[in-house]
């Protein structure tokens, strides 16, 4: 597989093989932002283990936390597809492995919440039975 091809492009890239939290801000200097990334910082394990990636949305541009992966992905087609409201100082998204939109939220989501909301998911379900 050539570089090109390893590089992510777009959202559906990651279908069925990632979760997403998708975290959008307005601020240039975001204190919930930084909330959050401490909260998910707390366990990355529990991220690790639900496949789930961080895209983290601000200053027009477009970072997958904590990798190294080339992507070129577009700040506004993601805003775009996903009806992200700019005015909104902080917008948090989870993005089921299926591609659909499984929780929106304006404010900082804990760990618990989140893992509780994808551990009763179908298919994290199927996952954890199946020993993935």
């Amino acid at each position: 597989m050539s570089c090109a091809q390893a590089q992510i492009t777009s959202l559906d890239d990651f279908q069925w093989k990632n979760r997403l939290l998708i975290i959008y801000t307005a601020d240039q200097k975001s204190t919930q932002l930084d909330k959050q990334l401490a909260e998910i910082t707390r366990n990355k394990e529990g991220y690790n283990e639900r496949d789930l990636k961080v895209i983290i949305l601000k200053n027009q541009k477009v970072e997958i936390w904590n990798s190294n992966k080339n992507h070129l992905l577009d700040f506004h087609q993601i805003i775009k597809e996903l009806n992200i409201e700019e005015k909104q100082p902080l917008q948090n998204l989870l993005i089921g492995k299926d591609g659909g939109v499984k929780l929106k939220s304006n404010s900082t989501i804990s760990n618990e919440k989140l893992f509780r909301i994808i551990d009763a998911m179908p298919m994290r379900q199927r996952e954890m039975r199946d020993g993935n």
